[in-house]
C-alpha cells in the first residue's frame, strides 16, 4: 500500500470514528443505513453523513423538494404493494393465507392515503389562528379554512325569535282601567299609560 492510500484508508476511519461519536439524528440514521447494507461493503459511511448533511441543510433552508420527492416515493411504493397484494388474493386458498394479504393490502393503502395526505398538507398548509374565546380561560385553535365543497343549508338565514301574535292574545293589558267589583272597591288603575 502506498502512503496516500494509507492516508485516505485513516482519514476515511477517523470519519467513521468521528460519526460513531457524534450522537445526532443524521449520525444515527447514517449508522442505521449502513448496518441494513452488510456493514459498509455496499457503501461508505462518511460520504454518506456528508450526503445527509447537505439534505437536511437544504430542508433548514427552505427548500423541500426532496421531502415532496420521498413522499411521492412512498406513496407509489404502498399503491404497488397495495395492487400486487390484490392480485396475490387469488392465488391463495386458506383463509389465513387471505386474512394475512389482505391485512397487508388494507395496511398499504390506508399508509398511502396518509402519506398522500401529509404531502397534501405540506404543499397547501391551513391557515391556524389561535383565538381567545369569551369567557375562557385558556387558548382554542380554530381552523378558518373555506372547505372546497362548501354545502349551503336550505335554511341558512338566521330568523329573529319571533312572538306568536293572534288576533284575540294581541294586547295581554288593554291599558284602561278595570271596573270595580264588590270584593274590592276602590281598586283603581295606578297610572294611565298608553301601551300599543
Amino acid at each position: 500500500m502506498t502512503i496516500k492510500s494509507l492516508n485516505e484508508e485513516r482519514s476515511r476511519q477517523e470519519k467513521i470514528n468521528r460519526s460513531k461519536n457524534n450522537t445526532n439524528s443524521l449520525s444515527s440514521a447514517a449508522m442505521a443505513i449502513n448496518k441494513l447494507h452488510d456493514h459498509g461493503r455496499l457503501l461508505d459511511v462518511p460520504t454518506l453523513m456528508d450526503e445527509l448533511t447537505k439534505s437536511s441543510e437544504r430542508v433548514i433552508d427552505g427548500d423541500i423538494t426532496e421531502i415532496e420527492q420521498i413522499l411521492m416515493t412512498q406513496a407509489k411504493m404502498l399503491d404497488y404493494i397495495f395492487y400486487d397484494s390484490l392480485n396475490h388474493l387469488a392465488d391463495l386458498n386458506m383463509v389465513n393465507q387471505v386474512e394475512a394479504i389482505s391485512n397487508i393490502a388494507f395496511r398499504a393503502q390506508s399508509q398511502c392515503r396518509k402519506t398522500l395526505s401529509t404531502l397534501a398538507e405540506l404543499k397547501h398548509p391551513r391557515r391556524v389562528m389561535f383565538v381567545k374565546q369569551q369567557n375562557n380561560a385558556v387558548n382554542q385553535q380554530i381552523n378558518n379554512q373555506e372547505a372546497s365543497g362548501s354545502i349551503e343549508f336550505e335554511n341558512s338565514k338566521k330568523i329573529a325569535n319571533k312572538v306568536v301574535r293572534e288576533k284575540h292574545l294581541e294586547k295581554m293589558d288593554t291599558g284602561r282601567t278595570l271596573d270595580t267589583v264588590s270584593i274590592n272597591q276602590k281598586t283603581e288603575a295606578v297610572e294611565i299609560f298608553n301601551r300599543s
